[in-house]
């Protein structure tokens, strides 16, 4: 995910020798500048947009620098990380307008058996939440601990098939999802912790990235591309 900024450099084709040989650079500061200025606005926009952002999220606008030679600079959403998702990845519905991939909890929940193909997970509403919004990764790891050792995942409150943890994926209601013991031996009761609903959840496109950026670059890149030819010209002739 991510927008390039190019300069139409045909208007310098009868320019002066010393202008042309002053354009490679001055247009990769000019670019650089006006990636750098989309960036900034982008993270603003977030701030905007997402209550609470992450961290991670709002670090993830990341620029890869034009050089005189490649004369082109990107600014993108960073597509790596070393533990979790992407903010590629789950910023894209907001960005793309586009259906979310199945996140990492729901590939591991496929994978042992208690996610339903077709069902996707939502927050329940006992999931307690950090201040983005999301239930924290470490809780993540702990119902998939306890369902891993829990060799009977279905099963209610009182339910005696395999080892009781806190955790367990059931119907409750005819409601499925993962649960959570509460209440005690003399009032066993269960919480609704993550729901299983049919088809994936829908969102809606929000984070104007593109629009952000090519705005920003309609204005500014004339403005940037005279101020470093002006730059590039005055100082070659000191030397």
């Amino acid at each position: 995910m991510h927008v390039s900024v190019k300069l139409d450099t045909s208007k310098f084709d009868q320019a002066s020798a010393e202008l042309k040989k002053q354009l490679p650079y001055a247009s990769s500061v000019a670019l650089n500048n006006v990636a750098f200025r989309i960036r900034g606005e982008e993270r603003s926009a977030m701030g905007r947009v997402f209550t609470n952002p992450a961290k991670l999220t709002l670090n993830s606008v990341l620029v890869k620098k034009a050089t005189k030679r490649s004369g082109i600079a990107k600014v993108f959403i960073r597509d790596q990380v070393s533990n979790g998702t992407a903010p590629s990845k789950y910023l894209a519905p907001s960005v793309m307008d586009v259906n979310r991939n199945d996140k990492r909890f729901e590939r591991a929940l496929r994978h042992m058996g208690v996610l339903p193909a077709g069902m996707y997970v939502v927050h329940g509403e006992a999931a307690r939440l950090n201040k983005h919004g999301n239930i924290s990764v470490g809780t993540y790891k702990k119902i998939l601990a306890e369902l891993r050792g829990n060799s009977g995942t279905a099963g209610g409150a009182g339910s005696t098939q395999g080892k009781k943890g806190k955790y367990f994926v059931g119907k409750v209601n005819g409601v499925l999802g993962v649960w959570k013991r509460a209440g005690g031996k003399r009032r066993p009761t269960v919480k609704p912790i993550l729901i299983f609903l049919k088809g994936k959840p829908d969102y809606r496109k929000r984070f104007p990235f593109i629009r952000i950026a090519e705005g920003i670059a309609r204005r500014h890149l004339p403005l940037e591309l005279d101020k470093a030819m002006d730059h590039a010209i005055a100082t070659a002739k000191r030397r």
